[in-house]
Order: structure tokens, then sequence, then C-alpha cells
């Protein structure tokens, strides 16, 4: 079957019921880019949203501390504050263990705000317009009615909340009541410390998988709860279950873990492209620190085994063609025996605006995801939201290199 096939038949049996959204009579017309940096992480990259998702768009809004990609591409960038002139958190989840404070170190430059200001003077002028063109209340994509007159008075809770300093604290607050931290411990508290080791998982999925207490001085090990106390698995056989008895996983011959080849995501091409985390930044957010630029070969590169190189006539730094039936980029060389003959790497975090033509990895990367992950229905197989399923695949992507004429 064709992967659209397993795709509406998910949707037709209410697997995926509500995550549609908007829903395809309700076109996008207003995108913002906040904290990420779409035409840099999506798989498919340039070639998919620009050419598909951009034109239906009448405005695009990105909101970022320094001009990446996708700042490249919008309407408007709303410049806001870095990391060390504002108020944050380090992951601010149980996931981690530990809770990291960073507090401002210095003030933002003129005209530089934090995303709670951004918000909030949005929120401001979105209520000032409705009221303005007499759009007091819209339904929202799941039929609720929602009112535009007193968006503020709703979204700061009566005033209460429009500074990142007050949110903060009452999160903090918030935490020590709900048992995650110890009782009296705030805001002023982590200022000092600068760290607070978490007490409990918490309410969420992320939490309930753990099934383990977050005992204090011990070292973590998840499912305890079904080891040590015999509690039940939240699986269809309440047991650690390895088989899924499930139509769709019997079609595929996948009802007990197996390997599989991977499948030739790209095209019929002789190299396979694989990834990772770059040494010098964290995802594209420092790539193009001129620091950390004078660390390195200082722009993208493609890793490519020695023996693959000198056969097809490739030199050390040479400037290659890397192209599948998705897309096309230009990079330099990188040799090394550490890659496997057939294997070239592209390591992750590069902007596409570092590469000669604008476009990188990203660009050739399908964006496949395998149609099993759509399969609901079964006891533990359903949909929990923030749990990055399903995944688009950006590994073991075909391609073919070749020198540039």
């Amino acid at each position: 079957r064709e992967f659209d096939e397993y795709f509406a038949e998910a949707m037709e049996r209410g697997w995926w019921q509500g995550t549609a959204r908007p829903g395809p009579d309700k076109p996008p017309r207003v995108y913002f880019e906040i904290g990420g940096n779409a035409l840099r992480r999506t798989r498919g990259g340039q070639n998919q949203l620009l050419a598909h998702f951009w034109p239906k768009l009448k405005c695009i809004v990105t909101v970022d501390w320094r001009l990446q990609t996708t700042c490249m591409f919008s309407d408007y960038v709303l410049p806001v504050a870095h990391h060390y002139e504002k108020l944050a958190f380090m992951f601010p989840t149980p996931q981690i263990l530990t809770l990291t404070f960073s507090d401002k170190a210095v003030e933002p430059p003129p005209d530089v705000k934090d995303e709670v200001e951004i918000a909030v003077l949005l929120t401001d002028k979105i209520q000032e317009r409705a009221k303005a063109r007499g759009l007091m209340e819209y339904q929202d994509s799941r039929g609720t009615t929602r009112r535009l007159d007193d968006l503020v008075e709703r979204y700061t809770i009566g005033g209460e909340f429009r500074d990142a300093e007050t949110i903060a604290r009452e999160w903090i607050q918030d935490s020590a009541e709900a048992g995650n931290f110890d009782p009296g411990f705030n805001l002023d508290t982590l200022r000092e410390r600068g760290y607070q080791r978490f007490k409990n998982w918490g309410i969420g999925a992320m939490a309930y998988s753990q099934a383990s207490d977050v005992p204090e001085g011990e070292t973590h090990a998840a499912f305890r709860y079904h080891v040590e106390k015999k509690l039940p698995y939240p699986t269809l056989t309440r047991r650690a279950q390895f088989y899924i008895d499930h139509e769709w996983f019997r079609e595929a011959g996948e009802e007990l873990p197996c390997h599989k080849d991977n499948p030739a995501q790209g095209g019929d091409y002789p190299f396979v492209m694989t990834s990772g985390h770059n040494r010098w930044s964290i995802h594209s957010m420092n790539i193009t620190n001129r620091v950390l630029l004078e660390t390195h070969r200082g722009r993208p590169h493609l890793v490519m085994n020695n023996d693959d190189a000198a056969r097809l006539g490739i030199e050390d730094e040479e400037e290659v063609e890397v192209q599948n039936d998705m897309g096309t980029f230009i990079a330099p060389v990188k040799l090394s025996p550490g890659v496997r003959p057939g294997q070239v790497v592209s390591y992750n975090g590069w902007e596409p605006y570092m590469y000669r033509t604008w476009k990188g990895a990203s660009d050739v990367e399908t964006g496949m995801v395998k149609w099993l992950h759509f399969a609901g229905g079964y006891g533990h197989l359903r949909y929990w939201p923030m749990q990055w399923q399903p995944v688009p695949f950006d590994r073991g992507i075909r391609v073919n290199v070749s020198k540039i004429d």
C-alpha cells in the first residue's frame, strides 16, 4: 500500500482526531516562527516550505535574537533579548532532573525585548485593532468561541502577569506547592543557588512513562514502579510488551522487533548521507559565531571516505554537488578514513545561507515518516501531544555526490 492510504485510514478511523489544525477548510494566513528556524530544521527545507507553504501566507513573522535563514524570508523580524539579556530557564522540565536558572546579566539593546513583553504588546495591538474593526469574537479550530475585546485582560489574568519576573516567580511558587520542589522554595532561592533538583515528575505523558520516583541523592532509574512495586505496565497486555498484534504491524512483518534495511529515501543513489550534532554549536545557535568559526574550517562541509573520493577524483576541500530526487546542495568535502565507504556525513546545524546556493542538507532530506507511526486503536498505541511522534527521518538519505564541472 502507498503511504497516503495508511494516512487516510488513520484519519478516517479517528486515531488522530483533532490533531489536524488548521483544517483543510481553513488555510493558514499568518505564520509566527518563535524559537525555531523552519527553513533550516524542516526536512525538505526550502524545497517544501517555500514552494508549498509560503505562497499561502499573507504575513510571516520571525522572533529571534539572530538573523537566521527563516528571518531572511520573513516579512517582519522581531528582535528578542539574548540569553543573558533576560531571565531564563534551561529546559524547565523534570526530564533533565534539575531546573537551571539563568539571570539577566546585561540590559538588551534599545528596541530589543524579551518574549513576554513582545507577546503582551502583540496582544494589546490585536485587541485594539479588533475593537476598531468591530470584531469582538471568533471561533477557534475546535469550534470554541473566543472573545477579542477582553484579550489583554484574559491573557495577563487581570493584568497580574505582564513581565517575565512576575511569571517566573509564579511558576516556581506553583511548582513548590505542587510538590516539585520543597515547600517555601521560590525564585529568590533559585536565583541565589542557580539550580534545583526536581522532587517528582509532575503531570504529563513523559512523567507517566518514567514510572519511577525521583529519590533525593540517587541516580534516577525508569520503570521502578513496574519492576520493584509490580505495578502493571500501561500496555495492552499490562506487561513489558514486544509483540504488537496490530493489523498494520502484522502486514509489515513487524509484530516483533526486527531489522530492515533503510528504504531508498531520496531515490536510487549510491551514497547514504547520515548526520549528527556538530562540535561547535547547539543546533545552529552559535554556528555563525566568529570565534567558533575560527576553531574549524569555518564553513559547512561534507565528510567523505578517502577511497570514495579518490575513485571519483575528489580532493580535500573541493566543492561537490550533493543531489537526489528532493534537491541539491553544494559543499566542500572533508576527507576522513573514519567514514565508511558509501557513506557521507553532513553535520546538523549549518545555516542554509552559509552554503553557496543557500541550500543545505535539509533540502535533500525527504522527511519520510514511517507509516506504522500513525497506527492507533490498540492499547498503548495512541497519540500524546509533545512526544515527537511521528518523526520525519533525517538519517540514511540516499544521495549522489559528483564533481562540479
